[in-house]
């Protein structure tokens, strides 16, 4: 039985009006539950709408001042990084780099010093060290000739324009030690695929020689204006 919310009187469940007063039994409560449920979904529309717009403002704020810390910070290191340039250069002048390669030649000893410690599980190790001993004179005049090239390129805009050749030199010239070094651990290891590897690269170095010096001749091209611009 449904009471009728008008008179009261008692109708059957399945009444759509009242027997006494004629009035409606279900037309107002589903209109009311729709009438809320679509209340309901605008406001939570909107909501989220507003949130994601909160949001988005956040993150562009957020966007753009990482970008600016991110400048001051690149330009602050860049400031320190030419500071302590200008300090090694003014403090050594064109020994600084002499003093590079130097560095390098004992760094690079002291490793094949520790690689020389006796070691029973892999005396494969003491090999190598010998191997690389043998070529740390020719490495240590191929840094000289890549410190001094960067040196003087910085100084005389003529060592500028034949620097991408100096330094395609440097690089056949580096190939070609770590060819013969391949080919010295081939005999001693009796590994035919490493002296196929010192062969192979051997023949390709002047391949190697024109694609380092276009590279580096590109490169200058287009950084010569920008050099050309930070001149005083």
């Amino acid at each position: 039985m449904v009471n009728c919310p008008k008179c009261g009187n008692d109708t059957s469940d399945d009444a759509a009006f009242c027997t006494n007063c004629g009035v409606s039994l279900h037309s107002d409560a589903g209109s009311t539950i729709e009438q809320h449920a679509q209340r309901f979904a605008q406001n939570m529309e909107q909501m989220g709408k507003k949130v994601g717009d909160q949001m988005a403002q956040a993150a562009k704020q957020f966007h753009e001042s990482t970008q600016k810390e991110t400048r001051h910070l690149e330009q602050r290191m860049d400031r320190i990084g030419k500071r302590a340039e200008n300090w090694y250069e003014r403090r050594f002048g064109p020994f600084g780099p002499l003093l590079e390669s130097f560095i390098f030649l004992i760094v690079f000893r002291l490793v094949i010093m520790v690689m020389e410690l006796p070691n029973e599980e892999t005396p494969e190790v003491r090999t190598v060290a010998a191997i690389l001993l043998v070529y740390i004179l020719p490495l240590f005049a191929l840094s000289l000739l890549s410190n001094y090239t960067q040196y003087l390129s910085k100084k005389f805009f003529q060592i500028k324009v034949f620097s991408p050749l100096f330094y395609a030199i440097f690089f056949v010239l580096f190939c070609w030690v770590i060819s013969k070094m391949l080919y010295d651990a081939s005999t001693h290891f009796t590994i035919p695929d490493l002296r196929t590897a010192a062969v192979s690269l051997e023949n390709s170095l002047p391949t190697i020689f024109v694609f380092v010096l276009l590279i580096g001749y590109v490169i200058l091209v287009v950084n010569l204006p920008r050099d050309q611009g930070k001149k005083p």
